[in-house]
């Protein structure tokens, strides 16, 4: 998802590219005419867009409002294989890329170099650090940590959190940091404080090196990390991988296939106007946002709502506590190993496949997300499907066929491009329309419909453009894992695997109060298990394990049958307590045996088996107390919310052999 304000476009070589007018009838709207070749001075001061294809023919008014209401019309509903964080996660990169990071310094202590680095796109996080703690200050709390921010509590309900929303400054509307798009809704609000937590992080873990360069290590650390990520996270996710290996092993094809050597990049209109807007497409009418705004009631207009740009948060109207992200539900955290980081599928948030259909809130954008808060705006124009068309039509973009011709790729045929594979259909379109659409159709919804007929990821045409304009970005930045290839990550699990979720730990340290401040429901009451003859269980297998260590030669099988029976009442008789052959809380807590790490033999292997039972990568059930045991148990001792020690005794027992009520 992008922000949907820019109206104008310097194209090198081109000049400004920018429409007549922003208001009166759809015709007058979408009409552009190039303004004349701007003074170098000026030039340099504008973000450095380029063109890969040739220019296209305006698309009529017809067909723009025609597909804007069709495409707004039909309601997504077939949810993705993409978790919906990233639908944000993309929105964050899109700033990223096009943050002009030279926009409070225009005097003369920036160099051209300076100008044309800083608008020029990059993967460098510059809308994160902005021009650093020496000219940026006002964004950093002791010139090495980033600022946060805090929530407002809600009365006797919540308290008030230090650290979950961005920092916000009452002399001024929108948050304090260097690029305010990363306020327009809470989505990417939540997600740039990741972002926050996650330099802090890696500054307070950084090692002993000299004083002058603690920044900037830290810096380059959590850029190459964020690099590495999106490399093999994200893009493989939204595109094709094969095409996203291709262009990473063997090169562009089509954009800057061959800079001079320290050529800053450009911005293609192709990419930006139509091939990443790919994750409108995404977003979800409403969310499972947190255990309080649950069930979709993080509703889109209300994640609007709680920003600074486009809704109502300010320095003085804080969030409230209850808008908190929980990140278990916009992420999975099984992906890392942790499934007590994994939310019930009835809670987590799955993107919407991409296609050509978005989301009908999307038809009434807020003004404030395309700058133009407190104004009246058209309905048209608030279409956000209208405003992707009209702007094409404004920098005379070039078709899906002629890009489709320039890539080499296998043009989509008629048929595909208006009934499509799971989208919009447009056969409803007047026919003059749909030839129009067929012969020469908007290139966003070209490469949506190549998506369509690709499982929902990008391909052909749009996948080589975002795939080579994410490698072009990387190479042009200031630190670059594609002209360092022999770097690896560092902070992951292993030296090739670094993804969001890596990421979302080592910021949040791995803490489940911090990835989710506002907790789960109220936590579920325990009970010990009652066991009978009949039962077939785990806890059938560990009571027999527990009987073994006493001495009983029976088979620990999770089957309570006759030989485990006649077990249960001679061991009820040894202690003195009520033979009845059922296991219920006094014959648990008589069979209980403290363990601890260096503890052998069968008491150990109960443990295990309890353990395996919410481990990813299982333990051997080998009665060994070693480190893997004891880091399983301290971990369900933490999610049993009790004292964490990783021995079991009395109290860890009675959990391990309990379920919720």
């Amino acid at each position: 998802m992008v922000r949907h304000g820019r109206d104008s476009f310097f194209v090198v070589g081109e000049g400004l590219l920018t429409p007549d007018t922003v208001a009166g009838s759809p015709a007058q709207a979408v009409a552009a005419t190039p303004a004349p070749h701007l003074a170098e001075a000026l030039a340099l001061r504008q973000f450095r867009f380029s063109r890969i294809g040739p220019q296209g023919a305006p698309a009529s008014t017809q067909l723009v409002t025609g597909m804007a209401d069709v495409i707004t019309g039909t309601a997504p509903d077939q949810d993705g294989d993409i978790p919906s964080g990233y639908t944000y996660l993309g929105q964050f990169v899109d700033h990223d890329l096009t943050m002009d990071a030279t926009g409070k310094a225009l005097g003369s202590d920036v160099t051209v170099d300076e100008l044309i680095q800083g608008r020029s796109p990059a993967l460098d996080l510059d809308s994160l650090y902005g021009r650093g703690p020496t000219d940026d200050p006002q964004f950093y709390t002791d010139g090495l940590h980033l600022t946060m921010g805090r929530t407002v509590g809600q009365g006797p309900i919540l308290p008030g959190f230090d650290g979950f929303d961005l920092p916000r400054d009452p002399a001024q509307s929108t948050a304090l940091i260097p690029d305010f798009r990363n306020d327009e809704n809470l989505v990417v609000a939540q997600t740039h404080l990741a972002f926050i937590r996650f330099h802090n992080r890696v500054l307070d873990t950084i090692g002993p090196v000299p004083a002058a360069t603690v920044f900037e290590t830290a810096r380059e650390r959590v850029v190459k990390h964020y690099q590495w990520m999106l490399r093999h996270d994200y893009l493989p996710r939204i595109v094709d991988p094969g095409i996203v290996e291709d262009v990473f092993t063997n090169g562009r094809k089509l954009f800057e296939t061959s800079p001079v050597a320290g050529d800053a990049p450009t911005m293609p209109i192709e990419f930006s106007v139509a091939a990443f807007r790919l994750g409108h497409s995404m977003v979800r009418d409403g969310y499972n946002w947190n255990r309080i705004f649950d069930d979709g009631q993080g509703t889109l207009p209300l994640l609007f709502n709680f920003s600074g740009t486009s809704g109502s948060l300010s320095g003085t109207d804080l969030l409230p506590s209850t808008w908190i992200a929980d990140f278990r539900r916009l992420y999975n955290f099984a992906e890392a190993g942790r499934p007590d980081l994994v939310v019930p599928p009835s809670k987590f948030n799955m993107a919407r496949k991409i296609d050509t259909r978005l989301t009908n809130p999307l038809a009434t954008l807020p003004p404030g997300s395309f700058g133009q808060a407190g104004q009246q705006v058209p309905p048209p124009q608030a279409n956000l499907a209208f405003r992707n068309l009209t702007r094409a039509t404004m920098v005379k973009l070039a078709s899906g066929q002629q890009m489709a011709a320039l890539a080499n790729v296998t043009p989509l045929t008629n048929d595909q491009i208006v009934k499509g594979d799971g989208g919009v259909d447009f056969s409803g379109l007047a026919a003059g329309v749909r030839d129009e659409l067929t012969s020469n159709t908007p290139l966003w919804t070209y490469i949506l419909r190549e998506a369509e007929f690709n499982n929902g990821r990008l391909t052909g045409v749009g996948g080589r453009i975002v795939a080579e304009v994410f490698h072009r970005a990387m190479e042009g930045s200031t630190y670059s894992i594609v002209r360092e290839p022999q770097w690896r990550p560092t902070l992951g699990p292993d030296s090739v695997t670094f993804r969001m979720v890596d990421l979302l730990l080592f910021a949040f340290e791995g803490r489940a109060d911090l990835l989710n401040p506002l907790g789960d429901d109220l936590p579920p009451q325990f009970e010990i298990v009652e066991l009978n003859r009949g039962d077939e269980s785990f806890f059938v297998e560990i009571m027999q394990h527990l009987l073994r260590a006493r001495g009983f030669g029976l088979i620990a099988d999770g089957v309570f049958g006759p030989i485990t029976e006649q077990a249960v009442r001679d061991f009820q008789g040894s202690q003195g307590i009520a033979v009845d052959g059922v296991v219920g809380p006094v014959t648990w807590s008589r069979l209980f045996i403290t363990v601890r790490r260096g503890s052998t033999g069968e008491a150990v292997k109960g443990v295990q088996v309890r353990m395996n039972q919410r481990q990813a990568d299982p333990i051997a059930v080998d009665g060994d107390f070693g480190p893997l045991t004891e880091a399983a148990v301290r971990e369900f001792q933490q999610s049993r919310d009790i004292d964490v020690d990783g021995v079991v005794g009395p109290i860890t027992w009675r959990q391990c052999v309990s379920e919720p009520v």
